[in-house]
């Protein structure tokens, strides 16, 4: 008889857990408290608009790259469409100027040398970084704790001519290694290559992958992609349960055995998967049951993604000749919360992709961070109409933005959705609102959490609250390592269905 497993979770994680499972020959059902698959991966429509929250670029999109190999066990890779930008952003500042982070690494270095001859040093050992990560592949195909002692050893022998790299930027984030550079843009440029608290090295890594065209995005947005999955995980087997939200993991003799559904339901498994919300999983479906001081301190410690007010707007209008993706300085600063001022905007122009807005109409979006979160949601349930009021404000002030940068806004929007924390917490359940999971700070480091937790058998946990840093891919690599451990444990050899070829058992 097919041992069954129980997924909490219809993100990326569940559904790459949830597929895996099925190639092996477990029977699988996931419970999504949303309507849809997809998780954070979500696009939604808006009149004639489609909104795309996730993807900004996919790592694994290159062909012959090891993560292409992971995504293409799942679904059809060569059937995307997939764009490689030729600037992974613009960064302006209120004079005009402009500095362009091409995501070749030899234009890049052409143009950091022209905007900024000042730093030379430093932009040269910031190109010799991302030179050398272009050549550097991540070991991608086995849960940690399954490796052996000669798999690490041959990983580390691997890993020796990264080590110096590594050891330098490792300890330093964006933020901090922003201030070594004396441009006051190139040190805005290098702050904001993603989160300042992110470790920098993590920013190198980034643009080698977009050099090497590994990070491309796939046309159609983030629900496309995730529905792709979701497709495929249903032609495996396995089975959905939606708009249903887990209260509780059931658990008999320090074993999980089911789960309990707000409405009461309760279904039973021979495992249980978490690719939930971390902090829900462990302090309220679990209640805390099983928790070392170690992890207890690690939740208590260590930081986060932030949450967003997300704003999408629709326009009767075109952007030709403008990048994807652009920071531009606001003046007056704009007040997010009373937490939260921000001086400068991350406009994304989606003019790359004719899926999202009708022809000749345009999607653009902003990420507006805050960890302000209680803020957004205090003024929500007390005051509804001044909730409403401040998504109003802030959504008028990214339309003034908008016409004193490009002109001809102002009576071209016929769209605007904002979204709050309110909404992340609502819509993922994720803690605190977070737009992903943990941060990949100095502090912290890449290794990821244990799958498991101390003293509960039969059960694992997969997604951004254990694999450290986000990202999709993390959180796909993630689920499929939670299949390894599950197939480990009953002494089944892990096995592969791809899509065209015979069955692989590795």
């Amino acid at each position: 008889m097919r041992n069954k497993v129980l997924i909490i979770g219809g993100g990326m994680a569940g559904l790459s857990a949830g597929a895996y499972l099925q190639m092996n020959d477990y029977n699988t059902e996931i419970f999504e408290l949303n309507s849809s698959p997809g998780g954070v991966c979500t696009s939604w429509k808006r009149g004639d608009y489609t909104v795309d929250l996730c993807l900004h670029w996919l790592v694994g999109s290159g062909e012959g790259e090891p993560l292409y190999d992971r995504w293409n066990e799942l679904i059809e890779m060569d059937k995307l469409e997939i764009i490689d930008h030729e600037e992974y952003a613009r960064v302006e500042d209120e004079q005009g100027n402009c500095i362009r982070l091409f995501t070749n690494v030899d234009r890049l270095e052409a143009e950091l040398l022209e905007k900024a001859p000042e730093d030379k040093e430093e932009i040269l050992e910031f190109i010799a970084a991302i030179r050398k990560f272009t050549h550097w592949e991540m070991e991608n195909d086995k849960a940690p704790e399954l490796t052996n002692i000669w798999e690490k050893m041959k990983y580390f022998w691997k890993m020796l001519p990264y080590m110096g790299v590594f050891g330098k930027f490792m300890r330093q984030s964006n933020e901090t290694y922003a201030q070594n550079f004396k441009n006051p843009l190139l040190k805005k440029a290098i702050t904001n290559l993603f989160e300042p608290e992110m470790a920098v090295v993590f920013s190198m890594m980034t643009l080698a992958w977009m050099h090497n065209k590994n990070a491309g995005y796939p046309i159609g947005g983030s629900m496309r992609f995730a529905q792709k999955i979701a497709d495929r995980y249903e032609a495996l087997g396995g089975k959905f349960h939606f708009n249903a939200r887990v209260m509780k993991i059931l658990t008999k003799e320090d074993q999980a055995i089911g789960i309990e559904l707000e409405n009461g339901e309760q279904y039973f498994g021979d495992y249980v998967i978490s690719a939930a919300d971390g902090y829900s999983t462990i302090y309220k479906m679990l209640e805390g049951k099983y928790l070392d001081e170690k992890l207890n301190h690690f939740y208590q410690a260590n930081k986060t993604f932030p949450s967003l007010v997300f704003v999408a707007l629709g326009l009767n209008r075109t952007f030709e000749n403008e990048p994807h993706s652009l920071y531009i300085p606001v003046n007056p600063a704009l007040l997010i919360d009373p937490e939260t001022t921000v001086d400068d905007l991350y406009v994304r122009i989606h003019n790359f992709d004719p899926t999202l807005a009708p022809k000749g109409k345009t999607l653009i979006t902003f990420m507006l961070e805050t960890f302000n979160y209680q803020y957004w949601m205090n003024l929500y349930q007390k005051d509804r109409a001044q909730y409403e009021a401040q998504k109003e404000r802030i959504a008028q002030a990214l339309i003034e933005a908008l016409e004193q940068r490009f002109g001809n806004v102002r009576e071209k929007v016929e769209m605007v959705d904002v979204s709050t924390p309110v909404t992340f917490i609502n819509f993922t359940n994720n803690w605190k609102g977070s737009f992903e999971g943990w941060i990949w700070t100095p502090e912290i480091g890449f290794k990821p959490l244990s799958h498991s937790l101390p003293g509960l058998n039969r059960f694992y946990m997969c997604g951004h609250w254990v694999a450290v840093g986000g990202g999709v891919p993390t959180a796909m690599m993630s689920g499929r390592e939670a299949a390894q451990l599950i197939c480990h444990e009953d002494g089944k050899a892990f096995k592969i269905k791809p899509l065209r070829e015979k069955q692989i058992a590795l």
